[in-house]
């Protein structure tokens, strides 16, 4: 599922101008549901299928273990039940419902103002549905990811609850959207998967206004030894962990004024402002 409205801003090569255009397919209230996409000045066509615009094809888009497990069959379907709905009570030692981290998601976004953002990352696409319910009529949610499985499972998620963002395949590395095109952007974890967390930090920069914000949650670098270890462990398949002093420098370099980090056990809480 693809808002029709948004295909303009869509570029698959930072070059393209001007941006998609939409051929035929299964449009209903301005959602292409199913169909094709065609960039003018190529020719090339993208499909919009299993409830998402396919701007990868046959490429992977992964770059480390950590991202190609998100392609094992029944990754999408069992992401929430299994490990989202409980992560944060787990990291934090503490009672932390999804409510609680989409709240502070919200507001560290600056939400209330409305208008179109991004979700990095998205996976089975909670916060992408939820921000776009928040949202309502004033604004819009694109959610991007490189796992077909979590894709489709985060538009089904989506239609359940009445939520109609879009959703995309593409790399975060390489967002394929045009300059100051964007209001705001969140990242839920996705940030410690990350080859190239500073590349994609810049990225993100592009494609935001002057003055939008950033909000990311993901996990710091264990204090203790077993935490070390096992962080260790995870390191070998791609994962890494921050320290506050990393993520603030990142958030810096990339062109964010970033605000005081918040902490709870292991995970953070981290916003910027668009420079």
């Amino acid at each position: 599922m693809f808002r029709r409205s948004l295909l303009p801003i869509v570029r698959p090569h930072p070059s393209d101008l001007p941006g998609l255009v939409y051929d035929s397919g299964v449009e209903e209230d301005g959602v292409i549901l199913s169909g094709t996409t065609r960039l003018p000045a190529t020719g090339e066509t993208y499909p919009v299928r299993g409830g998402y615009l396919d701007l990868l094809g046959g490429r992977l888009g992964g770059d480390n273990v950590a991202n190609l497990t998100n392609f094992l069959p029944g990754a999408g379907r069992g992401y929430e039940p299994l490990w989202r709905v409980r992560s944060l009570k787990l990291l934090t030692g503490e009672k932390f419902p999804n409510e609680r981290e989409l709240e502070i998601i919200a507001r560290k976004v600056d939400l209330g103002r409305g208008g179109l953002y991004l979700d990095l990352g998205c996976s089975a696409g909670l916060y992408t549905r939820n921000l776009a319910n928040s949202l309502g009529d004033a604004g819009d949610v694109v959610g991007i990811d490189i796992s077909p499985s979590m894709l489709h499972e985060a538009a089904r998620r989506a239609r359940k609850t009445g939520a109609t963002p879009s959703f995309v395949r593409a790399d975060a590395a390489s967002l394929p959207f045009a300059d100051a095109s964007m209001d705001g952007a969140v990242c839920g974890g996705t940030l410690n998967e990350l080859g190239d967390p500073a590349r994609v930090l810049r990225e993100t920069r592009r494609v935001l206004r002057s003055g939008a914000r950033l909000a990311v949650m993901g996990i710091l670098r264990a204090q203790t030894s077993n935490g070390r270890r096992l962080q260790r462990f995870l390191s070998t398949g791609g994962i890494r962990f921050f320290t506050p002093e990393e993520l603030e420098e990142m958030l810096d370099a990339a062109g964010f004024e970033p605000d005081p980090l918040t902490t709870n056990g292991a995970v953070f809480f981290a916003a910027g402002t668009r420079l």
